[in-house]
């Protein structure tokens, strides 16, 4: 076979796994799939893949994550989390492999020389990314401090505060 007849080849057999791929319903088609494209989304800074890589409550544990840190940066607290954040930790990442149980899979990913567990389900066609569980403490906590950030700066503590003492 001649170098442009192989190369013929090779291409129809590519289109043909694009096309299996694409009517399969494409990378979040399976738990393996779903993982990497979270972590291709990260490389990419990609919002929004970033954001359908979730299940919507664990979408909406983020979204409160980053608000939480936001308010906690504006009064002086920790840095606010960014998607940036979410690269530093999870970019560089490969997926090693899955261990599926009906509609919820772990997926193992090799960060940094570490493996790391995450959990997906089956969202209709497709898979997402399920940290609620993961992430519902961490939230608890940064509702906490957010709330305590919020209580030393009050308008009610500033006034008490600049009353002088009889």
């Amino acid at each position: 076979m001649g170098s442009s007849a192989g190369n013929r080849v090779r291409i129809r057999r590519a289109a043909a796994m694009l096309v299996v791929v694409a009517a399969c319903g494409g990378a979040r088609s399976s738990p393996e799939g779903a993982v990497s494209a979270f972590l291709d989304a990260l490389e990419a800074r990609d919002t929004a893949e970033f954001q359908a890589s979730f299940t919507p409550g664990t979408w909406s544990l983020v979204r409160e994550l980053e608000g939480l840190t936001r308010e906690i940066q504006a009064t002086g607290g920790q840095p606010a989390i960014t998607i940036e954040d979410w690269c530093r930790a999870f970019c560089g990442g490969a997926v090693e492999g899955s261990t599926l149980n009906g509609d919820e899979a772990t997926v193992s990913v090799r960060i940094q020389g570490e493996v790391e567990d995450m959990q997906v389900v089956r969202a209709g066609d497709e898979w997402r990314i399920d940290l609620e569980e993961r992430y519902a403490p961490a939230v608890e906590m940064l509702r906490l401090l957010a709330g305590q950030a919020a209580d030393t700066v009050s308008p009610d503590t500033a006034a008490a505060d600049s009353v002088p003492a009889p």
